[in-house]
């Protein structure tokens, strides 16, 4: 099932091997792969969230999308970025509450092995059980955007909902 959804991207990300990439897009590709770690610096967690919050239309929760495993933690890491520094006047909330019923395989692997994307039904995304929250706009923050089917996956699995990346290779 192909629906409309959104996405907004802070950055334009170009794969290695497409071109020669220029010193920003190199830049911007280091940052993108560094995001995909728990660990990833702080001064490149806050930059990165920083461009990411200027795409913020309003008040809103950010909730951050599995990785291939199901673990949420480098999204959520850059979730509580994006709400420690929110574009004046907005509130920023986090809510961790998706997860993957069973590993899939990594979509990063899967482009660098020039497989294609993942289909959206075998992302496995589903989501915990939670607390209600207010209705306001929802985003699903991740590092990069390829095909869209993780955020589609996120979208069907909580029946609405905006991409929010860091960069958007999706159109490359």
């Amino acid at each position: 099932m192909n629906t409309q959804f959104t996405t907004r991207a802070h950055l334009r990300f170009v794969a290695a091997g497409s071109r020669p990439l220029t010193e920003d897009e190199k830049s911007v590709r280091f940052n993108a792969y560094a995001l995909k770690s728990p660990e990833c610096p702080r001064e490149i967690l806050r930059e990165c969230a920083y461009g990411m919050a200027c795409e913020i239309q309003g008040d809103c929760i950010l909730i951050p999308v599995p990785d291939h495993t199901g673990d949420t933690r480098a999204n959520l890491r850059l979730c509580q970025a994006i709400r420690n520094d929110p574009p004046e006047g907005f509130s920023v909330d986090v809510r961790d509450i998706l997860t993957r019923s069973q590993i899939v395989p990594s979509t990063c692997e899967r482009h660098k092995a020039r497989r294609g994307p993942l289909p959206v039904d075998a992302h496995c995304i589903s989501v915990r059980e939670h607390r209600p929250f207010p209705l306001k706009r929802v985003y699903f923050v991740d590092n990069v955007i390829t095909s869209g089917n993780t955020i589609e996956a996120c979208a069907q699995a909580l029946g609405f909902g905006t991409g929010l990346v860091y960069a958007d290779a999706s159109r490359m």
